[in-house]
């Protein structure tokens, strides 16, 4: 929400900053200052982008207007001010702490490029373009292996009139499936085929599956530069996360809360023929 116009008489607009004053005030609501460095703690894009700043500053007037319309604080909601004033501290806190940690510990290229490899030996080095038709009884898994094997009806067409699987509605059409999220039974199946052969039944549990290969190929890898941003923010985080629990083992924490209480188990209700 946007602050109205009408409201251009509370508030005095000072945008032209002063570089000589510590706190640069950017507008003033009633005479409170409202400050670049308040704005940029909301969102730290306001100290560049002036659009983000307006935005920010007008969001941080209207919080100033209706604070200044509480004449007074009701005595049943000043516990809850103390307690978000104590966390929103906490919050700043532990951010500014976070971010010098992470300032002084810095992710060497040679880590990201490590977990880059690391990733890219994970990937599969093989990927089955598939589909399947899956039926409940070994007659009609032969009925459809005959009409494959005659020509007279397509994969598609038998996929969407038999099939109790999924994508049965796209021609049983599984896309890109890699070997590690085949089970041991369909991979050895699928290495055995050429593309645009069939074969079947295979046990799916209480069904069977009949299964074409529609292609075969090396997944692409993604380049290094692709992912190293994501990379480097996940050894971040996991250099951050140690370092918190690092810092926990060290700590005295006392948990004073008092144990959750385990549900009531429910009675058994016994009933007796008459």
């Amino acid at each position: 929400m946007r602050v109205a116009r009408p409201l251009a008489k509370s508030l005095t607009l000072s945008l032209a900053l002063s570089c000589a004053a510590q706190a640069q005030v950017v507008l003033r609501v009633d005479g409170h200052p409202i400050t670049l460095e308040e704005a940029e703690a909301v969102n730290p894009q306001a100290a560049d982008q002036p659009q983000v700043r307006q935005q920010v500053v007008e969001q941080l007037a209207q919080q100033q207007l209706l604070a200044d319309a509480l004449k007074s604080v009701p005595p049943q909601a000043q516990a809850r001010i103390e307690a978000g004033q104590k966390n929103l501290r906490r919050q700043a806190l532990a951010q500014l702490s976070a971010e010098a940690f992470l300032q002084a510990h810095p992710i060497s290229q040679e880590a990201i490029r490590q977990a880059y490899e690391k990733h890219i030996a994970d990937l599969p080095t093989r990927q089955y373009w598939l589909r399947w038709i899956v039926v409940k009884t070994p007659e009609e898994a032969k009925r459809v292996l005959d009409a494959l094997r005659g020509g007279k009806q397509t994969f598609t067409a038998l996929a969407l009139h038999h099939s109790i699987g999924q994508n049965a509605e796209l021609g049983g059409a599984l896309g890109w499936q890699s070997e590690q999220a085949m089970s041991a039974e369909v991979l050895g199946v699928v290495r055995k085929l050429q593309p645009g052969q069939v074969a079947g039944p295979i046990a799916l549990g209480e069904n069977l599956a009949i299964i074409q290969l529609v292609a075969e190929r090396t997944p692409p890898k993604p380049d290094f530069e692709q992912l190293k941003p994501q990379i480097e923010q996940q050894l971040r985080q996991a250099a951050l996360q140690a370092h918190v629990q690092e810092l926990a083992k060290n700590a005295k924490i006392d948990n004073l809360a008092p144990p959750a209480q385990a549900a009531p188990a429910k009675k058994m209700e016994s009933s007796h023929a008459q």
